[in-house]
């Protein structure tokens, strides 16, 4: 098998770490700020830097979703790249676009995870940016619009995490917001495939050496 190596989201950390305990996977992995999403130039920049920065592996296995087809341009060097074929972790965690959409059909839903409810730009942190800045009164207004048809909180159980805490943290947030919340049953194989392999077509994009995405084959991608 030819030596690899993993770039990673650290939004997905609690899931790509358990993947890599119960696969026995001693790949090294390169982890990326998950606020990264929050500029996708930059996330982009990052990832190709870490690529360019990548010797010595005949493969490496991007942790990623196509992040709203922010990581197209990025170019593969002297090895093969491989990710699934998801536009985010959610989707990744819930294991196809298909379930996502079931999900969402009925009701319009947030997707949490413990990195979720934990990030620099969680929920609660920008509900109570948004009250500070505008008052209580507007500031709710303001982000009642800000989650536009959202009508519930889904956490997500990946049993990747204690639920009884993150659970609770979850309940905390949608009470905030004045928000139902359920739990949602979710999964790490997607990412437990991507360490073992094979990577069949229907469910992971790949990249040959020194081959580019291009935003064109993004938009003609197909996520399952």
């Amino acid at each position: 098998m030819e030596k690899a190596c993993i770039i990673a989201c650290s939004m997905l950390r609690d899931e790509l770490e358990q993947a890599i305990a119960e696969t026995g996977c001693s790949y090294p992995v390169t982890w990326l700020d998950a606020g990264l999403h929050n500029y996708p130039a930059r996330l982009r920049q990052e990832m190709q830097n870490a690529l360019d920065h990548t010797t010595g592996y005949g493969r490496v296995l991007l942790a990623y979703g196509f992040c709203g087809n922010s990581i197209a341009g990025i170019r593969a060097g002297d090895f093969d790249v491989i990710l699934p074929k998801a536009d985010d972790c959610i989707t990744i965690l819930l294991g196809s676009q298909q379930r996502r959409t079931e999900l969402t059909k009925q009701c319009g839903t947030y997707f949490l995870t413990r990195a979720w409810l934990h990030g620099e730009r969680s929920l609660r942190v920008e509900y109570e940016y948004t009250l500070k800045k505008y008052g209580e009164e507007q500031g709710r207004e303001i982000f009642s619009m800000m989650l536009g048809n959202y009508r519930r909180l889904a956490l997500l159980d990946d049993g990747c995490y204690p639920m009884e805490t993150v659970s609770k943290e979850a309940q905390d947030t949608a009470k905030l917001l004045g928000l139902p919340c359920c739990t949602v049953a979710a999964s790490n194989q997607r990412l437990r495939d991507l360490l073992t392999g094979p990577w069949p077509e229907k469910w992971f994009l790949h990249l040959r050496p020194g081959e580019e995405l291009t935003q064109s084959r993004l938009l003609r991608e197909t996520i399952p």
